[in-house]
């Protein structure tokens, strides 16, 4: 009886295939991670823009401003270091003129746009209220 034993290059070929797979599973994972961070870091961002939607934001127009000097009056223990945390993150402020809606309304209700630009993102919300 004759043993048949693998040749060199089917060794070659089995190695090959075996390190293409090796290499698109690095692949996704290295993708997979990208977007996990950009993720996360967009998230982080999304949070601090509405650290800036505050009822008194329509007197910081065309400023820049940090996080603390918009809602600072809203801490009453200062034991903790958020002043530190809430100084460091700063955005450009635009507001823009009330959305009119209709002409007659039942109860007044005014609309504006409150756009905020920072170092790494912009984002844009809208508030609701009544006059």
């Amino acid at each position: 009886m004759k043993k048949r034993a693998f040749t060199i290059i089917e060794l070659l070929v089995s190695v090959m295939l075996i390190s293409i797979v090796i290499l698109a599973i690095i692949k996704i994972q290295s993708q997979t991670r990208d977007m996990a961070h950009y993720i996360t870091n967009r998230a982080l961002s999304q949070l601090t823009n509405t650290l800036f939607i505050d009822d008194g934001i329509e007197k910081y127009h065309r400023s820049n401003k940090d996080a603390y000097t918009v809602m600072g009056n809203l801490f009453k223990n200062y034991k903790f270091n958020s002043r530190e945390i809430l100084e460091k993150y700063k955005r450009d402020i635009f507001i823009n003129d009330d959305i009119k809606l209709e002409e007659e309304q039942v109860i007044p209700f005014k609309v504006y746009q409150i756009r905020l630009k920072g170092d790494s993102s912009s984002a844009s919300f809208y508030r609701f209220g009544i006059e």
